[in-house]
């Protein structure tokens, strides 16, 4: 390396993958599907399928929602799977 290059420190995001959503909001929404999914509503209850948090009516980008959208769904798989595996659900009951 010669003494006038200089050393990047930038953090570097994957062009196709950028994470747009601050990790603090995509905590709550997992929360919020996993409240979701405790409660019994089923995935399709979604809240960014909404028409007031989609895209057009928010103005935000496609890319930023899908994540909204993925961050909701994971909190509510996560806690759908483990309301499946509890011994509640082997006999019925929830």
């Amino acid at each position: 390396m010669t003494p006038n290059q200089k050393i990047s420190r930038k953090k570097r995001v994957h062009p196709a993958n950028p994470k747009l959503l601050p990790s603090s909001e995509r905590a709550e929404l997992q929360r919020q599907g996993a409240k979701a999914a405790a409660r019994g509503d089923d995935a399709t209850s979604n809240p960014m399928h909404d028409t007031p948090n989609m895209p057009a009516a928010t103005g935000e980008s496609t890319d930023l929602w899908r994540e909204r959208e993925e961050a909701w769904q994971q909190g509510h798989n996560a806690q759908s799977s483990v309301l499946d595996r509890s011994p509640e659900a082997d006999d019925g009951r929830r």
